[in-house]
């Protein structure tokens, strides 16, 4: 069985002979587990873990596909800044003694706005900065993978342009602005995917099949902001999403981190086919119960707890709740396993490595 009839079987709970796997690490860590194995990244994903997807970058960040950007060019500033395509402006923040580092926004485009005039005047992002020809060529070179496409987060993107703090405020006191904001980014993003699946729309019911959306919707102990907020200003675009994709031909997945399980049903009701990463270690994200409430109506891609086993337990201990994990949300098929989400620099290689021997140990099993 190749991986794509693998991926396609998965979620039409068909018979597979494994669950296909996939894997996510931040640069850093990806340098040093190719440092402790000695091997290229390619024989490492491909040779010795069997991995089910390609990747577009090194740092294997995320298993989507995103067109290159060809957009106006990006200012760097003199202090090390620089400017974002929502006209912010970012900088490398560095964390493990400087070995580690993530782009965090230090100054916020319109987190001084006040009416909707200023919102609607601001410069957003167009949906022809991208080429969306630039992810052809790897559809093409590996038909027998599966390949999701795209990116699209309306919340992030949202705290990208006017800040996480305002963008709360919005919500309760200025609505308007909060709505325009949302809009603005749904716009460019329906412009974004539409063109995107123009591009590919050869190889849909082939090779490419899903678009990929994201909101962290989740935190350790419970929702960053309740139903009301999801049902009031985001629903109705997430809809407008899936139902693209869906005529499409194609499936949605959806990441969202943390203890999002109360919003699984309206993840469910706005169209989302995979939920995306099950993150075990947050409240109420116990997965056998999951599996056994959403099981018919999601699919799940993840669930390796990256905050505690991986880097803390013993490969022993890794490779107990990997079975573990895939006893309680593989049966019957519907799941996608692999990290809860990039694999952070200073986990021990080994225990990555026995993440994925535990996966083949248990499909020798059964």
């Amino acid at each position: 069985m190749d991986y794509l009839q693998r991926w396609k079987n998965t979620l039409e709970r068909k018979t597979v002979d494994r669950l296909p796997r996939f894997y996510l690490g931040t640069a850093e860590f990806t340098d040093t587990l190719k440092t402790y194995m000695g091997l290229e990244l390619d024989e490492i994903l491909h040779d010795q873990f069997d991995i089910d997807y390609r990747f577009q970058n090194d740092g294997c960040e995320g298993k989507s596909w995103e067109p290159v950007y060809i957009g106006p060019e990006l200012e760097t500033h003199e202090d090390g800044t620089f400017d974002n395509m929502w006209g912010s402006r970012q900088r490398k923040v560095f964390h493990k003694d400087g070995k580690g580092s993530y782009i965090e926004t230090v100054e916020y485009a319109l987190i001084n706005a006040t009416t909707v005039q200023e919102i609607d005047g601001h410069c957003w992002p167009q949906a022809d900065w991208f080429d969306y020809e630039s992810i052809i060529p790897a559809i093409k070179a590996y038909p027998e993978y599966p390949f999701i496409v795209g990116y699209l987060s309306l919340g992030w993107f949202a705290w990208e342009v006017r800040g996480m703090e305002k963008c709360m405020e919005d919500v309760c006191l200025n609505p308007k602005i909060a709505e325009a904001i949302v809009q603005h980014i749904s716009d460019f993003g329906f412009d974004y995917y539409s063109r995107i699946l123009e591009a590919v729309k050869d190889h849909i019911g082939k090779n490419v099949v899903a678009i990929h959306l994201a909101d962290d919707w989740g935190m350790q102990e419970g929702l960053l902001m309740g139903p009301d907020i999801f049902d009031k200003f985001f629903a109705h675009h997430y809809r407008r999403f899936t139902d693209l994709a869906h005529s499409r031909g194609l499936k949605v997945e959806f990441h969202s981190c943390g203890a999002a399980r109360p919003l699984y049903s309206r993840f469910v009701d706005v169209g989302v086919d995979i939920m995306n990463p099950v993150q075990t270690s947050a409240k109420g994200m116990a997965p056998a119960q999951i599996k056994a409430e959403y099981g018919d109506d999601l699919a799940f891609s993840g669930a390796i707890d990256v905050q505690q086993v991986l880097p803390n337990a013993s490969c022993n201990e890794v490779k107990e709740e990997v079975k573990r994990t895939l006893d309680a949300l593989g049966k019957n098929g519907g799941f996608y396993p692999g990290p809860a989400h990039n694999i952070q620099l200073g986990t021990p290689p080994e225990n990555v490595i026995a993440m994925y021997e535990a996966m083949d140990e248990y499909f020798e099993i059964q």
